[in-house]
Order: structure tokens, then sequence, then C-alpha cells
């Protein structure tokens, strides 16, 4: 550790307090009357914090309450650390909740290694700890050096903006977004916590755990970092400006994802749907993330797209036809349906949107004494196309037989503008993009076997109608709504 004066070390905390301070305001957490769950272990970096938290509470207005867990690794030695806490808060006149969990035995049961484990327990105990003191906010002793660890741990694992973006002042608890975990000594140093350490004579308790390498965070602690010192000593905080540089980059593409969202995705039950013509012209940075959002949005147990996958699914939403479909893993399917690019649990129903559909295969004749309400419409016959006071008013030669129906193979259609040529409905369909899965839905409705009008979302799509047989001088009127 390096040697100061002892003036230089009055300063410097003198300093460092008021940066402490700086950060608690600007969370924007702290409000008068607040109370904070202050993660205590025994060591220097959370004795440091907790004695500045006391230095504050009175200007800041704020109660404090003490959290300390033994995860039982470290035998006689953990259960050490839980009473030094204890003791350490009754003579600061705080209170405290102190527990004991067995890691080894939660490891096996989450099906995850030591250090995971561990992490995890000490959270949900934080959470707990928290909700049984209604409060919403858990602070804890995370440093500069915490941080450099964290993006360079990040930068092995292959992480993208947000990891090398490292630790937030605040966020939300891991596992418990309801409540916030604040870190205001992100930009002290390891050195500096010491210093005021020993500036304030504060006791605290080593970890000699903190040097069995055969943890990964502790590898990274003492082998890599040191050795990336030798390269350059100032390595912590030019890993530090690089967090920040990156969470400043993030977050303003994360505003611009959100834009982009707000106008391209939408979701239901089973599923989303992005706009394919504002995909194509978004930056593939947001490219990727919106793929991710949708996925984010249905996939259950926290599974996520791989940068590999992601890039693949980019290629397949650029250049891929409508109907083509693609596996995403979690139960999850992505289709290109025209200017659609769907993202839904398999084998859930395709949205319906503003179609209004019938049963498939439906067949049945309309009666001129009985209205036909069915699948949102409603299909009478009237005197005169005057007494058709909403909806469209269709005028058919008298005496022709009228049935509501779904499509058959060999359909046609006479539009209207095509000068009484008609087309195959099928064709018809696939240009009005129609949903390959909602075709055999769609209803049609017929006058003596020829198709008259469709209905084609909230409206109706009328055929010609002078080819068909019967005589110019009565005429049926039928009322679609």
């Amino acid at each position: 550790m390096l040697r100061l004066s002892r003036r230089q070390i009055v300063e410097n905390n003198a300093m460092i307090l008021e940066r402490v301070e700086q950060k608690l305001e600007k969370s924007g957490v702290i409000a008068g009357g607040a109370k904070l769950i202050v993660a205590v272990s025994g060591g220097c970096d959370s004795v440091a914090l907790l004695h500045m938290l006391c230095k504050l509470r009175g200007s800041l207005e704020v109660a404090l309450h003490v959290a300390s867990l033994d995860h039982g690794l470290r035998g006689a030695a953990g259960q050490g650390d839980l009473d030094f806490v204890g003791q350490l808060a009754r003579n600061w006149g705080l209170r405290y909740t102190l527990n004991q969990v067995d890691v080894p035995r939660l490891s096996r049961g989450w099906g995850l290694g030591l250090e995971a484990a561990a992490r995890r327990a000490r959270y949900d105990f934080l959470a707990q700890v928290a909700r049984q003191e209604d409060c919403q906010c858990v602070v804890v002793g995370h440093h500069a050096d915490d941080q450099a660890e964290t993006v360079l741990m990040n930068i092995i694992r292959g992480s993208g903006l947000r990891g090398l973006g490292g630790m937030r002042l605040l966020s939300p608890l891991p596992d418990h977004p309801q409540l916030q975990l604040l870190r205001p000594l992100l930009t002290i140093t390891r050195a500096e916590l010491e210093h005021y350490c020993q500036a304030k004579d504060l006791v605290y308790r080593q970890d000699e755990s903190n040097w069995d390498t055969s943890f990964g965070r502790n590898f990274l602690r003492h082998e890599i970092m040191d050795r990336l010192s030798r390269m350059n000593p100032d390595v912590v905080s030019a890993l530090n400006r690089l967090a920040e540089s990156a969470a400043v980059d993030e977050s303003f593409v994360a505003s611009q994802l959100e834009n982009l969202a707000e106008v391209a995705l939408s979701s239901w039950d089973d599923g989303c749907s992005i706009s394919r013509p504002l995909f194509l012209k978004a930056h593939p940075a947001l490219q990727r993330r919106l793929l991710r959002r949708a996925f984010h949005l249905l996939a259950a147990g926290g599974e996520s797209l791989s940068h590999e996958l992601t890039l693949d699914l980019v290629a397949f939403c650029q250049s891929a036809r409508t109907g083509a479909k693609r596996d995403i893993g979690a139960a999850l399917e992505l289709r290109i349906v025209y200017d659609d690019i769907r993202i839904q649990r398999k084998g859930s129903q395709e949205p319906r949107g503003d179609y209004r559909l019938i049963p498939a295969e439906m067949n049945c004749v309309l009666r001129a004494e009985k209205p036909l309400m069915i699948g949102g419409l409603s299909i009478r016959v009237c005197a005169e196309a005057g007494d058709c006071e909403t909806g469209v008013a269709l005028v058919l030669p008298a005496g022709g037989e009228l049935r509501l129906r779904t499509r058959r193979a060999g359909d046609r259609f006479k539009p209207r503008g095509m000068g009484g040529r008609s087309r195959k409905l099928k064709d018809w369909m696939i240009d009005c993009k129609i949903p390959r899965r909602l075709r055999d839905q769609i209803p049609l409705l017929c006058a003596d076997g020829e198709i008259v009008a469709i209905c084609l979302g909230p409206a109706w799509r009328l055929a010609r109608v002078d080819a068909l047989s019967g005589s110019a001088s009565s005429a049926t009127v039928v009322c679609l709504d």
C-alpha cells in the first residue's frame, strides 16, 4: 500500500467522504426518513462504507440497518466474521440482522458453482432483510478495483457494450428487481479505503479465502490484474474510464432502442411482432437488440439469444421470404409473415389483429327473415339500401341464394376496378398479405355460388356483380357490418 503523510490521508479522507455523499445524493433514492440496508462482511471495504454512512446519516436524514451473511464456506472464520459485524453494529448503535447458509448444499441444489451460489444466496438474504425492514434500497461496498475486475471479467466472457459498462451506481437488485442496489464507492479505490480505515483506526477482518486463486475472481485479481498493472500501473483507472465511457454509449443506444421498439414492436400473450420494414432500416446494433428484446419478452427462465444465433437471425430476417421460419430455442420460433417478423411460442395461434374470422369450412345459407351474426359480423337482408344505417349496402340481383362460407380450392374473385376480370382468390389473398394461417377463416359472402364480398379486417371488399343471373328490375339489398 502506498505510504501517505498524515496530512495527505486526512485530506484524502475528507474528499472521499464528500465524493460518497455526492454519489448518494446523485442516486436519487436518498430522501429524508429513508432506511438503507447496508451489506457488511467485516472486511475493509464494507467497514469503511458503514463508517462513512454513519458519518453522513445525520445530514442525509437516513436510518441504517446492517445485514451480514455467513456462507458456510469458512467454518469458524466465517462465524467469527459474523460475530465481529454484530459487535460492530452494537458499538455504533445500529440495528442488524445476521444469518448463516450452507452454500455448498445450495450450490448442489441450484446446479451452480460455489461463487454463483454464494452470490445468489447473498442477494436473496439482502432482499429478505429489505422486505422485513420495509426498505427499498440495499447499499454495498463495491469499489473501483471491483469495477475494473468486473469489466475485465466481462471482456474475457465476450461481453458486448453493456458488459463493458460494468456495475452501475444504482441498479435493480439481482433476482429482485423491485429493490434497488446502491454502490456509492464505485469511484473509490481499494487503496483509498485502506487509507481511510488506517486514518480512522478502524479494525476490520481479513478473509483468507480472498487469496484462494481457485476462485475465478481471486485468480483475476491476484494473477491477471497484478500482471496488467506492470504494463500500466494505472490499469484500474483505465478500466474504470472504459466502463464509464461504455455506460454512456450504452445509455444512448438503449434510448434509440426504446424509440424503435415503441413503433416497431408489438406483443400479445404468445408472441411478438416486429415491423420488418422498420427493422431493415435500423442500424445493425438496434436490429440485434430488438430481436433480443422480443425474445426476452417470451423466453422463460432467463434464457437469452447467443451472439452467434442473434447474428444468424438478423441475416435470416434480412433475406428470408414470407412463410419462412426458424426454431430459436426456448420453445419459440421466428416466422416471416409479409411485413412482420413474428416470434411466438410453438403451436400458438396466429394473432388475429383486425381480422374478423369464422370457423374454417363454414358454409351456411343466409335467410332474409333471420339476420346472421357471427365472429363479429352482422349480415342482414334489407328492403332497400336506405335501411342500411351502418356498414355497407350491397345490391344484388333478386332471387339468388346467399351463403356465408370460407374459401375452397379453385375459388375466383372479381375485384372492383378490374373491368370484370377475375383473379384466383389465393393470389388475391397473397397480394393482400393475409397470413396463411388465417386464410381458411376469412368470411366470404357468395350469391348463387359466386363470391360477391370478402371481409378483410374491419372492412368488406366488394366484387362486381353485374354478371350475376337475375332480373335487373328487382334487387336484394344485403347490409354488411
